[in-house]
């Protein structure tokens, strides 16, 4: 019998999605409530309150979506920012978002990105996105286990 990170942890993964759009949000929310996926998400407006949240967490994320252009803090200045970090290097960081700029892409992947998606125009689209990182972030990959 194979144990993934979040059977190993006997928690739900949880994901932060760092997104400014709160339709964006929503939709995602209820991509996830209507496929009754087994995980938290946890949601922030931007780079600086993302932050924010991720001191405020008990449970480690399993797995970071982040927008790029945002008010305060963007996602490629959070990216580097985690990116640097001893304490958050590691966690997987998936860019989401509407552009498909090719110099924005490589900036996000030379930063440590682990992987680009640019945002589906439809909510089936999305529901399927959603499915798709979902599983493979939760049962294909294996993540490291984080000491409390």
């Amino acid at each position: 019998m194979v144990l993934f990170y979040s059977q190993l942890m006997s928690i739900k993964p949880l994901f932060i999605v760092v997104e400014d759009d709160e339709d964006d949000r929503d939709l995602l929310q209820l991509a996830c409530q209507e496929g009754e996926y087994n995980c938290e998400l946890v949601f922030a407006e931007d780079g600086q309150h993302a932050l924010e949240v991720l001191q405020s967490l008990k449970t480690r994320p399993s797995v970071m979506l982040l927008d790029i252009n945002m008010p305060k803090m963007g996602g490629l200045a959070l990216l580097e920012k985690l990116k640097n970090s001893s304490v958050w290097k590691e966690m997987p960081i998936v860019m989401l978002t509407t552009s498909d700029n090719e110099d924005t892409i490589h900036r996000a992947y030379g930063l440590g990105a682990n992987s680009y998606i640019v945002k589906p125009t439809n909510f089936r689209g999305l529901s399927n996105l959603w499915d798709t990182v979902y599983h493979f972030w939760t049962d294909t990959v294996q993540l490291p286990v984080q000491a409390s």
